[in-house]
């Protein structure tokens, strides 16, 4: 009996004889798509599991990592792959299963009538000689009918048969009782049919020896896929055998679901070398991803970043990326549709929302540099759960207090006065901290420590600059000045800052966020009225140099090379023309209040435009929303503007950094309402700092109305107006010359 090492090394090597380009012409493009859920790389990769097929397709193939949460809500991973866009698929309290997995061979009985008999009464189709039929389609067209973003169902497999292009599903995922056919949400068309492949029960076995009572059927899925590879192009493979681990891993014990997990991944690898070595007459290429990621065990992070592998013959090693990502080693779940239909030369009737992967070369090896990369994910998405529990609470709580100390007044004792102001410096300089933390790979809690360091260090060395009385500038200016610098040559802190993107989950992977974005707005007005105060009677050039300098960061973070976020870039312009307009005169009417937003407004999105022509639609998220609303028209403006308010009015009833907000809101409001004296004195030695904090709020409201997380932009931009007032108007007032 041959060796199982000395068997997949014969099966890769039939593979790469088999799959290289025929002599004498172009070789038919096929394409198999293996399905290995519920894992993580290090599953794969582990020392301890002996899977060298998989290693070895990873080796000579391109490598990256997926983000698979870009589904609405629980569900929907595999209806998401085959519509090239975010779609969900609800889970049944009673079975337990979701809608996606109810998938079956037409002769197969359900409850005491054929698939195809169900499927004609629920949809009114025929299955019209199709073997294989989805049959909660009708549940699953209702449940995605209220997206407001494009998003067809089946899309992938419906352009694929218009084609002419053979589609096939091939696997099992069945636990007693219970059916899992989730992979032919991929492949079936918008009537939830595929046209040839096998899906039955019989591809799973009864073993008594396994936790779940089932494994999978090897001859019967050998015997299956030969089938579909003969007269398939495209083939969904999935031996089920990794998700039944999953399915019954809260009935083991820790030890026993490591163990059931690696017998699963080899066995697998065991059947992947066996398929391939059988495609040998064909020229095809594989793809292998997890839809979805099992739950992390103890000590683990929940990343939400799956495995994905691309070997295609005569392509180099690489890091797999996209335009959806702009990052060597990122993918989305919604990339894989466009993918598909780009390896087959296929248009869809309606464009997929995801990307076609490209690959990119990697210094130093594919494998060795995602697991670089996937190490830093991890400890940034530590960090970044801490930050984001922690700041808005700490900054909550000062405002609060600094709020109750303005309304008190003298009688708070001066040493109170003097730790209320420590604390709020250090807050105002954490996003800076954490830039600075983010420019060289740390474990989480070195991340964090060395972030509060420099918060701490940046406050006191502004204090004492500033003889203690004008910290607050310090933190300001050095935002301003990292975040312009990062923009511009490549937004590498700010993709690992802790107070930034969240590739796991799905919120941003370029340009800039709106945490940092809305602290920029706060930071730069802040800012520019500290560095025009010693001069009350600025001149001219000066006024002029600090308007363009405000307008010019509002370009920077709209155009897609550096910023690419319209939202904020036009939040920015908004309060860069506000405070524009009290540098030209003190006193300033509506008239004038329309007329300079609606130039500043004109001149950023002109700078955009002209972006998003030169470098094309694919050049980021605002590019696609140009393309779609030439092809929409309104619509894409009112499906946009419904998207952001559905999500802002979420955020704003259950995020922390509402509480954030409104504490910052009370002390503009105690400024306003209750005029304390301190306040007063400040105001009137500070000129600039009322028509900063006015532009400021203008600035926020925008950026509360035009961006998904609004509240966050916005509760950031006030914590630097609110926490600057209050730190001046909590010193020595009267003091500064």
């Amino acid at each position: 009996m041959i060796p199982r090492r000395i068997a997949h090394m014969l099966a890769f090597a039939c593979l790469l004889v088999g799959l290289s380009p025929r002599p004498g012409g172009a070789a038919e493009q096929k394409l198999l798509l293996v399905v290995l859920d519920k894992v993580t790389w290090h599953d794969l990769m582990s020392e301890d599991v002996q899977a060298p097929t998989l290693r070895r397709l990873a080796e000579d193939g391109a490598v990256g990592l997926m983000c698979v949460r870009a589904a609405r809500g629980y569900g929907g991973e595999y209806l998401t792959i085959g519509a090239g866009s975010r779609a969900a698929s609800r889970l049944d309290p009673v079975t337990r299963t979701n809608a996606e997995a109810h998938a079956f061979q037409v002769s197969e009985v359900v409850g005491g009538r054929t698939a195809g008999e169900i499927y004609t009464a629920r949809t009114g189709w025929q299955a019209a000689g199709d073997p294989i039929i989805q049959l909660s389609i009708g549940e699953l067209v209702r449940q995605n009918a209220a997206a407001d973003y494009p998003l067809q169902l089946g899309l992938l497999g419906g352009a694929l048969r218009r084609a002419g292009v053979g589609v096939a599903c091939v696997g099992n995922a069945d636990t007693p009782g219970r059916a899992h056919r989730e992979l032919v949400a991929i492949a079936m068309d918008e009537q939830g049919r595929v046209a040839l492949g096998d899906v039955r029960a019989r591809l799973a076995v009864s073993d008594s020896a396994r936790p779940c009572g089932v494994t999978f059927n090897p001859p019967a899925m050998r015997s299956a896929l030969r089938r579909a590879a003969r007269a398939a192009d495209f083939v969904v493979f999935d031996p089920g055998e990794t998700s039944r681990v999953e399915s019954c891993a809260d009935k083991m014990t820790a030890r026993t679901v490591e163990a059931e997990r690696r017998r699963a991944i080899e066995e697998t690898d065991d059947l992947i070398a066996e398929a391939l070595s059988s495609l040998s007459a064909q020229q095809w290429s594989v793809l292998v991803l997890a839809p979805s990621l099992r739950e992390p065990q103890p000590g683990e992070s929940d990343l939400g970043l799956a495995p994905v592998i691309l070997w295609s013959p005569g392509r180099r090693p690489g890091l797999l990326s996209s335009p959806s990502t702009r990052r060597p080693g990122l993918v989305l779940n919604i990339d894989v549709a466009p993918t598909v239909l780009a390896h087959f030369g296929v248009e869809a009737a309606q464009e997929p929302v995801g990307r076609p992967i490209a690959v990119a070369e990697a210094e130093g090896g594919a494998l060795s540099r995602l697991e670089e990369e996937l190490a830093r994910h991890r400890a940034s998405e530590t960090a970044r759960r801490r930050v984001f529990r922690v700041l808005p609470m700490a900054a909550t709580i000062a405002l609060w207090v600094a709020a109750f100390f303005l309304l008190v007044g003298e009688r708070i004792p001066g040493v109170l006065r003097v730790l209320l102001r420590g604390v709020l410096l250090v807050v105002l300089s954490v996003p800076a901290g954490m830039l600075l933390a983010a420019t060289r790979p740390l474990p989480a809690e070195q991340m964090l420590l060395a972030g509060i360091a420099v918060a701490g260090a940046t406050a006191l060395v502004g204090s004492h600059l500033t003889g203690w009385r004008s910290g607050h500038v310090l933190p300001c200016l050095l935002l301003v000045g990292l975040l312009t610098y990062d923009l511009i040559r490549g937004q590498q802190m700010l993709y690992w800052s802790p107070l930034s993107y969240s590739p796991s989950g799905g919120a941003r992977f370029y340009g800039i966020g709106n945490e940092y974005a809305g602290a920029l707005l706060g930071a730069s007005l802040v800012g520019a009225a500290s560095v025009l105060w010693p001069r009350d009677r600025a001149g001219p050039g000066e006024r002029v140099l600090v308007a363009g300098g405000l307008l010019g960061l509002a370009v920077v973070v709209g155009v897609s090379r550096c910023g690419a976020n319209l939202g904020m870039s036009l939040a920015l312009a908004i309060g860069a023309a506000v405070f524009a307009l009290y540098l030209c005169q003190r006193s300033i009417g509506w008239i004038e209040v329309g007329v300079g937003l609606l130039l500043a407004t004109f001149l950023v999105g002109a700078a955009i435009i002209v972006d998003v022509v030169y470098r094309g639609p694919d050049a980021s998220h605002i590019g696609r929303w140009v393309t779609d609303l030439r092809s929409h028209g309104w619509q894409a403006v009112y499906d946009v503007l419904s998207r952001k308010f559905s999500m802002n009015w979420l955020l704003l009833r259950v995020s922390s950094w509402t509480g954030m907000a409104a504490a910052a809101l009370g002390v503009l409001g105690v400024a306003v309402a209750a005029r304390p004296a301190r306040v007063v004195a400040v105001l009137k030695e500070r000129t600039w700092l009322s028509a900063a904090l006015i532009s400021c709020l203008a600035g926020s409201a925008t950026a509360f109305v035009l961006n998904d997380s609004g509240i966050v932009a916005a509760s950031l931009a006030l914590l630097y107006a609110a926490g600057a007032l209050a730190y001046l108007a909590l010193g020595d007032v009267g003091l500064e010359k």
